[in-house]
């Protein structure tokens, strides 16, 4: 395993563990750093995958992006 991958795997398990917490209601995140935290997550994990499953990665970023974007549009349009 690379240094990347130990690192996004890192960042994955800490963004995972915080959106956990927003879930079951220890913390209250706002909608935009939610938005975010699953969009690093989704990045990470894409780091994670990109050297065996291209493919997968490259659509795993590709979501992640999305996500962002999407969020930002409906802001603009509301």
């Amino acid at each position: 395993m690379k240094r990347y991958e130990q690192f996004a795997f890192v960042i994955s398990a800490i963004c995972a563990f915080i959106l956990l917490l927003n879930l079951v209601g220890v913390v209250n995140i706002n909608s935009l750093f939610n938005t975010l935290l699953t969009a690093a997550t989704i990045a990470s994990i894409a780091t994670f995958n990109v050297r065996n499953y291209r493919s997968i990665g490259i659509i795993l970023y590709a979501i992640a992006v999305f996500m962002v974007v999407i969020y930002f549009a409906n802001d603009l349009l509301v």
